[in-house]
């Protein structure tokens, strides 16, 4: 197959894959205040996930970040991530934090997963309340970071 090229000529090989719409924040600007969610039977399975990434990778992706909603949120990520790692990808995850323990951490580490971006809105206190409408909370967030 050949490479994914854009209308400017260039080299698509970079992926951003949402592995679910869910996540243990509720900030105003991101979720309605009626959010209806996926039924986890329509969200993408493991090995729905692999086909996606197999495909892109033959097209010529070279990285792949997991997003979601949080993607931490899924128990398979790793198995995710190892298997776009072992496809060829270069694996990095998108994520609040707040699910970065030490185990994850290094768990994910030994699938293959090499960066991690981490979303910070803002340092500001008084902005803080916009990380307190879910389970999620800056200090959480923060702490996280320190870990990395």
């Amino acid at each position: 197959m050949s490479n994914l090229i854009d209308p400017f000529e260039r080299e698509i090989n970079y992926l951003r894959l949402s592995v679910t719409d869910r996540c243990d924040f509720r900030c105003v600007y991101c979720m309605a205040e009626q959010m209806t969610f996926l039924p986890k039977k329509e969200l993408l399975t493991l090995e729905e996930i692999a086909d996606v990434c197999d495909s892109f990778i033959e097209l010529g992706t070279k990285k792949i970040r997991l997003t979601g909603g949080e993607p931490l949120v899924r128990n398979d990520l790793e198995e995710i991530a190892d298997h776009a790692s072992s496809a060829g990808a270069t694996v990095v995850v998108g994520t609040n934090g707040t699910g970065l323990s030490n185990e994850r951490i290094e768990s994910l580490k030994e699938a293959g997963v090499r960066g991690v971006a981490v979303s910070i809105d803002s340092l500001n206190p008084a902005y803080h309340d916009r990380f307190r409408h879910g389970a999620g909370s800056l200090s959480a967030t923060l702490d996280a970071v320190t870990r990395l």
